[in-house]
């Protein structure tokens, strides 16, 4: 982005306009899904409140205002606030259309480095060894196209998204391996309606060749069908992400487990890596994190047991 002259037209940098701006910048090196995910947040949540102030005078005061209102009644079909995690998604675009304004204008705003939310961590949770027999026991009877979903999900990690983007091309029967090609999204197009798109994966590292497990390989083997038909759908077309969490709600309440996501299958996963003994970098690249420090902070963590073990040997 190249400094430009200033202009009568922009002499007031107005949010709207430099948001707009900035938008249009950011669709030329983003995804389609990234960008609708933008224009979402900034039509929704961030224009209504910031749309019409002199990009100069935004003060932190303001911005803080801004959390205040989105902590407490951020919600926008339903009373209440919205997460600090996703209020964090839209203080990241602000802060961005800041940086875009200072950068081609030469316009100094104040906000740009004082938007931080620290978040919490989310908790992680994962099945235990009596609930992940019972759902690995109700998904291998009478195999179904939402049960081999949540299998792979539950034996290689995989994102719901990732799930759902399989084809049967994917799939290398000779050497057990599936490769993650796409990742299928329902998005909002910005106009009050929804698409489904498909497209690449979330980062480059999320582009990966899993080995599979030796039963999932044969599995696979027996029902493969032919290379374009999506690998968890009866249909050639693509099975919706929404479609596979409701037939996963409807498995779980067969089986008596309550309050789990079907994220947390990949968590599941990866924990139970860690308790083989997985080498980080090699977890790391199974789950498609950008990098090693991702997979060590959300994941290992010595037990009080390891701690103990450790502690024993400090002498005297």
């Amino acid at each position: 982005m190249k400094k430009q002259q200033r202009n009568t037209v922009k002499k007031r940098y107005i949010f709207t306009d430099m948001a707009q701006e900035w938008l249009e910048y950011s669709k030329l090196h983003v995804k389609k899904s990234t960008y609708m995910n933008y224009d979402y947040l900034l039509k929704k949540h961030i224009l209504p409140f910031f749309g019409q102030m002199n990009m100069r005078s935004i003060t932190v005061a303001e911005v803080n205002r801004f959390i205040a209102d989105k902590l407490a009644n951020g919600r926008l079909k339903r009373s209440g606030g919205i997460s600090k995690k996703y209020l964090q998604d839209m203080l990241v675009i602000v802060k961005s259309v800041a940086g875009y304004c200072e950068q081609v204008y030469g316009i100094p705003v104040k906000i740009r480095q004082t938007m931080s939310l620290h978040a919490k961590k989310p908790e992680i949770k994962v099945l235990d060894k009596s609930d992940k027999r019972k759902l690995t026991d109700a998904v291998t009877k009478n195999v179904t196209s939402s049960k081999l979903g949540i299998m792979l999900a539950l034996y290689t990690g995989m994102r719901i998204g990732e799930v759902c983007g399989l084809k049967w091309s994917d799939f290398n029967e000779e050497d057990g391996t599936i490769t993650i090609n796409r990742t299928v999204q329902r998005i909002s197009d910005g106009k009050g309606s929804t698409e489904l798109l498909v497209g690449t994966p979330k980062t480059s590292a999320s582009q990966r060749v899993i080995p599979l497990p030796d039963f999932i390989s044969a599995l696979l083997s027996k029902i493969k069908g032919t290379p374009e038909q999506p690998i968890i759908s009866s249909t050639s077309e693509y099975v919706e992400p929404s479609y596979l969490r409701k037939q996963f709600r409807r498995i779980l309440s067969a089986c008596k487990i309550k309050n789990f996501r079907f994220h947390d299958l990949r968590h599941t996963f990866a924990t139970e890596c860690v308790r083989l003994n997985f080498d980080t970098k090699t977890l790391s690249e199974i789950l498609g994190h950008t990098n090693v420090s991702l997979t060590l902070n959300r994941y290992v963590h010595s037990s009080i047991e390891i701690k103990r073990k450790y502690m024993s040997l400090v002498t005297i």
